[in-house]
């Protein structure tokens, strides 16, 4: 993968969140830039931002910045944008296809700088924060948030166990696409549970749906009316016999590649 800044190529790097999670990012040593997958940038805490600063060693000369800046991924041009929960005039790029950001060095250190500022801020006067993490996503040619998870700050230890347990109950899924609009989800849970869906192309708009009404192993929903060459996020939720309920993380599918017969 190549910097959509300045050509270079891009180091797989490990980073470390808040809650002991890793994960790598795409990392520029030439430029200072990084390109994240989608959501990420939402999961790098600030310390994290600031040593990957330390890795890069800018040149004695600025860099020549490519004309065009295009997604490392997929290739689409990047576009800009903004909102309210950066600092003025600071803008990120994202790829409109696969939603990855691409991020400078400063304009990174000043997101995060920014993010935990407001956190603390919440946190001192005793407020519920809206939301633990944002993406943005241009709709209509203009930006809005886009909120990522529905827990509070006060109870983001509780849900990061309730992931855990929802990953322990899954023993396998698959998707598989029948037609241009339509996927089969089979799953398997190592205990009998309720199971439920929660779907949509942003978390604003996500559609919950009942997979399995009784307690069972096998799990089977057949999710219709997408479109074609679309990504989709999804979610899943079990529910034990004492009826407790376990979500996993985020995921990620899309619709639907299907030959003709």
């Amino acid at each position: 993968m190549t910097c959509p800044s300045c050509g270079y190529q891009l180091q797989k790097l490990s980073v470390t969140t808040d809650s002991g999670g890793r994960f790598d990012v795409d990392h520029c040593g030439r430029c200072g830039g990084t390109w994240f997958d989608p959501y990420e940038i939402n999961r790098v805490p600030y310390h994290e931002v600031l040593r990957l600063a330390k890795l890069t060693v800018l040149p004695l000369k600025q860099p020549t910045l490519l004309p065009k800046r295009v997604c490392p991924s997929c290739h689409k041009e990047l576009v800009h944008f903004s909102s309210e929960s950066l600092p003025a005039k600071t803008k990120l790029l994202r790829c409109p296809k696969c939603h990855g950001i691409w991020a400078s060095q400063r304009t990174l250190e000043e997101f995060k700088n920014h993010q935990e500022e407001t956190v603390q801020e919440y946190k001192e006067k005793g407020l519920v924060f809206p939301a633990l993490s944002v993406v943005f996503v241009p709709a209509l040619f203009s930006a809005l948030l886009f909120l990522t998870t529905f827990f509070t700050i006060n109870s983001l230890q509780e849900s990061k166990e309730f992931r855990t347990k929802a990953v322990e109950i899954l023993d396998y899924e698959t998707m598989t696409p029948i037609s241009n609009s339509t996927i089969i989800l089979a799953l398997r849970t190592k205990t009998q549970v309720l199971s439920f869906i929660s779907y949509g192309t942003s978390t604003l708009e996500m559609k919950k749906e009942i997979i399995s009404k009784l307690p069972s192993y096998n799990h089977t929903y057949r999710i219709t009316g997408l479109s074609p060459n679309t990504t989709y996020i999804y979610s899943l939720t079990f529910e034990d016999e004492t009826g407790k309920r376990f979500t996993t993380s985020l995921k990620q599918f899309n619709c639907c590649s299907v030959n003709s017969p």
